[in-house]
């Protein structure tokens, strides 16, 4: 099963970053937008996974979340990671704990490198709206239109390895398991 270790937000949060979301979409010809239900922060990637190896994961994640402490952060302005001229993902850019952020992922690296995966690229903490987007406006001129919108008062208490999908064509992300940070 493909599964990835992640910050998720609530209903409310959620539904905030859908409403950048459509403003995105409004100023683009094409583009692959994310269910709202799974807007989230990621911490790591693990790809194909047996459930043994992730029981074991959630084990040392448990001995290792005693250290972890719940994280505030808000959400405000937008970023792209592009390729030659293409804006291969959206995002929306993180503020606040991001230190406690950095530090959390790389103790779930540490972890899970034990169990051979390996680290994407630099971890740069945020969370994807829109990937493959063809805009109808300069990338600069949609930056303007979002950058005044703050998506505050988010804590992040607990972080969910999960389960992801393909349903009747829909990306569905399912919890396998949950740490709760103090």
């Amino acid at each position: 099963m493909r599964t990835f270790i992640t910050f998720d937000f609530d209903l409310k949060t959620k539904q905030q970053i859908a409403n950048i979301q459509r403003i995105i979409k409004d100023n683009s010809n094409k583009g692959r937008f994310k269910y709202y239900n799974n807007f989230h922060l990621t911490l790591q990637f693990l790809g194909e996974t047996d459930l043994s190896t992730v029981n074991e994961i959630y084990d040392q994640l448990l001995k290792a979340a005693k250290s972890f402490s719940k994280v505030k952060v808000f959400l405000q302005g937008i970023d792209a990671f592009v390729s030659g001229n293409n804006i291969r993902t959206i995002y929306l850019k993180v503020h606040g704990e991001l230190e406690k952020i950095k530090n959390i992922a790389e103790k779930v690296f540490l972890i899970t490198n034990k169990f051979g995966f390996k680290k994407d690229n630099k971890f740069i903490p945020h969370v994807t709206i829109a990937q493959d987007v063809d805009l109808n406006i300069s990338f600069d001129e949609l930056k303007e239109k979002v950058k005044g919108i703050k998506i505050d008062n988010i804590v992040f208490d607990k972080i969910i390895i999960m389960k992801s999908e393909e349903i009747e064509g829909k990306r569905i992300y399912t919890p396998l398991k949950i740490l709760y940070l103090k």
